[in-house]
Parts: C-alpha cells; sequence; structure tokens
C-alpha cells in the first residue's frame, strides 16, 4: 500500500479553501455566499468545459455549492485579523461543517447509502481533510494575508465590506 501525503487535500480544494479564508471574510453576507457557490462550482466546471475531464459536474457540484456558499456566508461574518488562529478556526470549522453535509447527510439521501455507512466512511476523510486544512491556516494562510488585504483595501466595491466594518 502506497503512502498519501496529500493530506486529504487536492490542488483544487486546497485553492479553494486558501483562497476562500483569505478572501470571504471581506464580503458582504449574501455576496459571500454566492461567492461561495460560484467559486465551488467552477472547481467541477472548469476541468469539464477546458480540459474535457468526465464525470466532474453532477448532483454534488450544486449540493457542494449550496454548501460552499453556507460555508463562505459564516466566513463573511469574521473579521479578517491575519491570525493563525482566526485562519484555522474558519478553514477547521468550514471543513467540518462542509463535510458533516455533502458527506453524511447528502450521502444517504442523494445514493441512498445507509446513515451509519455514510457516517463511519466520513470519518477517515474528513481526518485528512482537517489535517490539510490545518496545515493551510497554519502556515500558508497568514504568509499570504497581508498582500490580500493590502489589495483589498485599496478597492471599493459594493459586494465588499467596508474597511472600517472589516
Amino acid at each position: 500500500m502506497a503512502l498519501d501525503f496529500s493530506l486529504g487535500i487536492s490542488w483544487q480544494f486546497g485553492a479553494l479553501a486558501v483562497g476562500s479564508m483569505l478572501l470571504f471574510p471581506f464580503f458582504r453576507g449574501r455576496y459571500a455566499f454566492l461567492a461561495g457557490a460560484i467559486c465551488y462550482s467552477l472547481i467541477d466546471i472548469v476541468p469539464a468545459l477546458f480540459f474535457g475531464a468526465t464525470g466532474t459536474v453532477g448532483m454534488w457540484t450544486l449540493t457542494g455549492a449550496l454548501c460552499w456558499g453556507l460555508v463562505a456566508l459564516l466566513f463573511s461574518k469574521q473579521k479578517p485579523d491575519g491570525s493563525p488562529f482566526t485562519f484555522a478556526k474558519l478553514g477547521l470549522g468550514g471543513t467540518l461543517l462542509f463535510d458533516a453535509v455533502t458527506g453524511v447527510i447528502l450521502s444517504p439521501l442523494l445514493w441512498g447509502m445507509p446513515l451509519a455507512d455514510a457516517f463511519v466512511g466520513q470519518i477517515p476523510f474528513t481526518l485528512k481533510h482537517l489535517l490539510g486544512i490545518g496545515a493551510v491556516s497554519i502556515i500558508l494562510a497568514p504568509v499570504l494575508f497581508p498582500t490580500v488585504r493590502k489589495r483589498i483595501e485599496s478597492m471599493r466595491h459594493f459586494a465588499l465590506k467596508p474597511m472600517h466594518a472589516a
């Protein structure tokens, strides 16, 4: 059996997670939901449109987009301060919420999987996600945050919070 050092995060999900933690706290509520849903959808749609990937778009795109929109909405409630603790809280909380809804709750509803199987099967998957997002939250996001904050402070857009409120 080969060792897996991916920490449960594909490059797409890693990019989505880092981008989410860095950007979504700057969005106003409903715009954060919309941005989250669009970002997640693009993770599935772009490989299909531009690279001919099959099996990337389906019911999971819709359910994942709605769930990631909810995560983004929750992220938008956070004041962006750039601390590793804040990123870890957002990343770990968002991962738990996303995996609980998309894996444990929706798997039985969409694919007829027994709830107990969905729950037990989700545990190792979520543990890997939590390890990966924890590493990203503590190491990468705080390094990138000052640059992102500086760029966002120079923007004036209706979908973003005023900087005095952020």
